[in-house]
C-alpha cells in the first residue's frame, strides 16, 4: 500500500463466539459494513485516498487487524462502530478496545477516530475509556472531512479530544440534508463483496441455504421519527426525522451489486422502511421494470400502524420475500407505557395474517421485561407468537443501551447493567437483561430462553416450515434449538 493512503477505515472483528456463542457457527449473519462503505465513497468522493478494512468478514485477530493497519500506513485510522440492528453497536466496543490498544502497541502515533452509534451515545466516556485520539459524535461525514483537511481538532465539526489534559469538544457538524447528492457513492469494491466473505441470516434462505454467501445491505434512508423508550440511534442523527435517497438511486445500487457482484440477498437497513409510500413504491416499481424483482430475495422493517396492504402485490413482486415486525409485546398496556404504538393485539394479527396472504414471510420481533412486565404479561406475548406463529421470530429481553431513555433511567436508578460491553449482546454468556418492577434479571432471562424453545419446538411451527420451506429447512430449525446457550446468572 502506498504511503499516501489518508485513512483505512476499519470494521472489528473477533466479534462471532463472543456475541453469539455457538450460535455463530451458521446461525447468524456476517453483515457487510454499509457505513464503513459509505463513508469511504463519501470521503473519495473528496478526493481522499481511501481503503476499507473488514476484519470482521476477513476473520482477523485483532494482532493481525493491527498489523495490517500498520502495513498500509494511513494518516488516520476509523473504526466504525456499527451494529447489526439498530443499537448493536455497543456490543461491538470490548473488541474496538482491544483494536485500539493493538494499534498503540504498534505504533502509540497512530492516529484513531472512533465513529458510530455507541461512541455518539458515550462520547466522553468513550475517549476516557479508549486509547483513541478522537471520538465523533454525530454521523461523522463531514467530522472526517474536516479532520481529514488537517484542520486543527478545536475547527473540527462533532469531534472530541483531548488538549493539555482536558477533554474537549466542538459543537455538532450538521447532517446530510442531501443524501443522493452527497452519499452518492458507496464503496461496494473496496468490500469483499465478491469473495462471497458475508452470510445473510439463515431465516431468510431457508428456502435456499445455499444462496446465503450472496448477501449485501443497504439503508435507502437515515433517521427514525418515532421515540421508542429502549432505542439509542437518536444520539447518532440528533433529530427525529428521515432523510431518504433518490429512489432511482436505491435501485441503481441493487442494480449494480446484482450485475457486479452477483448479490441476490438484501437487507435494508432502514429503521423503516415501510413508512412513505411515495418512496417505498418508487423503489418497487423500479426493481420491476428493471425486471430485478425474479432475482433478489429482499427484507425490511414495516411497523404494524404505518403499514398498508394495498402495497403487498407490488412488493411481493419486486422480490421483497419478508417483512419485520416490531410486535414486541402482547400487553396492549406494555406497548403504550413504551411509547411503541396505539395499535392492538388484534391488530398484529390481522397484520402478519395480511402480509403473508401474499406470499411474504414475517420476521416478527418480541421483547420480555419492559419496566411493567410479569409473568402474565409475558406469557401474553409469547401467546401472540405462537398464535401468529410466523416463519421465524426473534425474542429479545429489554436492555438499557447506552443512549436510549431506559439507559439514563437505568443509570439514575443504579440497576445492575453488564459489566463488559459485549456483554449487552443478547445471546452472549455474561447477558443481563433490565430487571422489571416484578422480576428479577434472572427471571426476564430464563422466560426469554424458555419462549425461544417452546417457540421453535412447536410441532405446529415446525409443521408449518416444512410445509413452506422443505425438510431440510425443518432440519435447519432442529438443530439451531439444540445448541443451548450458557448463561451466566443463570447458573
Amino acid at each position: 500500500m502506498a504511503d499516501n493512503l489518508d485513512i483505512v477505515l476499519v470494521n472489528v472483528g473477533g466479534t462471532g463466539r463472543r456475541v453469539y456463542q455457538d450460535l455463530s457457527l451458521d446461525f447468524s449473519a456476517i453483515e457487510p459494513p454499509f457505513w464503513a462503505a459509505l463513508t469511504a465513497g463519501f470521503l473519495r468522493n473528496k478526493n481522499y485516498n481511501v481503503n476499507l478494512l473488514d476484519a470482521n468478514a476477513e476473520n482477523l485477530t485483532y494482532a493481525e487487524t493491527a498489523q495490517e493497519i500498520e502495513k498500509q500506513n494511513p494518516r488516520l485510522v476509523g473504526i466504525v462502530v456499527y451494529g447489526q440492528h439498530p443499537s448493536a453497536s455497543t456490543q461491538l466496543m470490548t473488541g474496538v478496545g482491544q483494536l485500539c490498544r493493538e494499534i498503540k502497541s504498534i505504533n502509540p502515533d497512530r492516529k484513531i477516530i472512533l465513529t458510530g452509534l455507541h461512541p455518539s451515545s458515550l462520547p466522553e466516556r468513550t475517549l476516557r475509556e479508549e486509547q483513541c485520539d478522537y471520538v465523533c459524535e454525530g454521523e461523522g461525514f463531514y467530522t472526517f472531512q474536516k479532520l481529514l483537511e488537517s484542520k486543527k481538532p478545536s475547527e473540527v465539526p462533532g469531534l472530541w479530544f483531548r488538549e493539555n489534559g482536558n477533554i474537549l469538544h466542538t459543537p455538532r457538524a450538521m447532517n446530510v440534508m442531501d443524501l443522493t447528492k452527497e452519499l452518492g457513492n458507496v464503496a461496494w469494491d473496496l468490500l469483499p463483496l465478491k469473495e462471497k466473505k458475508y452470510r445473510a441470516h439463515n431465516w431468510q434462505c431457508l428456502d435456499d441455504f445455499l444462496q446465503r454467501p450472496y448477501y449485501a445491505s443497504l439503508s435507502t434512508s437515515l433517521g427514525c421519527p418515532f421515540r421508542c423508550d429502549f432505542c439509542s440511534i437518536f444520539k447518532t442523527f440528533g433529530e427525529r426525522r428521515v432523510r431518504f435517497w433518490e429512489p432511482e438511486w436505491v435501485v441503481n445500487q441493487i442494480e449494480n451489486l446484482v450485475n457486479n457482484y452477483d448479490i441476490k440477498i438484501f437487507k435494508l437497513i432502514d429503521e423503516m422502511f415501510l413508512l412513505n409510500s411515495n418512496h417505498y413504491m418508487r423503489i418497487a416499481e423500479g426493481l420491476i421494470n428493471r425486471g430485478l424483482g425474479d432475482k433478489i430475495n429482499i427484507w425490511a422493517y414495516a411497523r404494524v400502524d404505518t403499514t398498508q396492504d394495498k402495497y403487498f402485490e407490488t412488493l411481493r413482486k419486486a422480490g421483497f420475500k419478508w417483512l419485520c415486525f416490531g410486535f414486541e409485546s402482547g400487553n396492549e398496556a406494555i406497548l403504550k407505557e413504551a411509547h411503541k404504538g396505539n395499535f392492538t393485539r388484534q391488530n398484529m394479527l390481522d397484520i402478519a395474517k395480511k402480509v403473508r396472504s401474499f406470499n411474504i414471510n414475517v420476521l416478527s420481533n418480541y421483547m420480555f421485561g419492559f419496566p411493567k412486565d410479569n409473568e402474565k404479561t409475558m406469557q401474553e406475548t409469547l401467546d401472540l407468537a405462537q398464535e401468529q406463529n410466523c416463519e421465524f421470530a426473534n425474542f429479545y429481553c429489554a436492555i438499557a443501551w447506552p443512549g436510549s431513555k431506559l439507559y439514563d433511567e437505568s443509570i439514575a436508578k443504579g440497576v445492575r447493567l453488564p459489566v463488559r460491553w459485549q456483554d449487552y449482546a443478547q445471546h452472549s454468556r455474561d447477558f443481563i437483561p433490565l430487571p422489571t418492577e416484578y422480576l428479577s434479571p434472572e427471571q426476564v432471562l430464563a422466560f426469554r430462553d424458555k419462549a425461544f424453545d417452546l417457540y421453535f419446538t412447536n410441532p405446529k411451527y415446525l409443521n408449518m416450515i416444512e410445509n413452506q420451506f422443505g425438510l431440510k429447512a425443518k432440519e435447519h430449525i432442529e438443530e439451531m434449538t439444540r445448541l443451548k446457550l450458557k448463561r451466566s446468572i443463570l447458573l
